[in-house]
């Protein structure tokens, strides 16, 4: 997970190697079944707990796999996020955590114009990506793996479309 380290949106080479992360993120979590979707539910995440596995390890195997993908996901959103904020502040800020990042950029809308909808679930979800991000030990569910690779997404979306129109 090092190589999402460099936050340089104008270099193309760092750029694609996130975009590349972004692509193996919608690969692994294909392998399991999870795919982009524009809204979750609550009575769909009801729905679908009735669903029962029988095998314990295969339950525990889909857990690890989910947890790896909704933190593969929520790195990615970091470092996107940190490399907008970078670039926002003209290369003479750092940001330490997803929170300081959102902060600046929600600071700074004027001139970066992130989508309403994508600074609510950022903030939404700050301190739950802060926190998987740096323990290793914690696992979550399908439904917080697919959240979190729905914005991870949406961010790549929107940093494709602002690098596009600032090239």
């Amino acid at each position: 997970m090092d190589k999402y380290r460099n936050l340089d949106l104008t270099d193309e080479q760092c750029y694609t190697i996130l975009l590349q992360g972004v692509a193996e993120l919608q690969s692994l979590a294909g392998d399991v079944g999870i795919t982009r979707k524009t809204l979750s539910s609550i009575s769909e995440e009801e729905c679908n707990k009735s669903t029962n596995i029988s095998n314990v390890e295969e339950i525990l195997q889909i857990i690890k796999q989910t947890t790896d993908i909704a933190r593969f996901a929520m790195i990615l959103l970091v470092r996107g996020a940190q490399m907008s904020a970078l670039n926002a502040s003209q290369k003479s800020k750092s940001f330490s955590s997803f929170s300081s990042a959102i902060s600046y950029l929600r600071e700074e809308y004027s001139s970066y114009h992130p989508p309403k909808h994508l600074l609510v679930e950022w903030e939404g979800n700050a301190m739950l990506i802060d926190l998987f991000v740096k323990t290793e030990g914690l696992y979550c569910s399908r439904y917080v793996a697919q959240d979190m690779f729905d914005i991870c997404l949406e961010t790549f979306d929107w940093l494709r479309s602002f690098a596009d129109n600032h090239q």
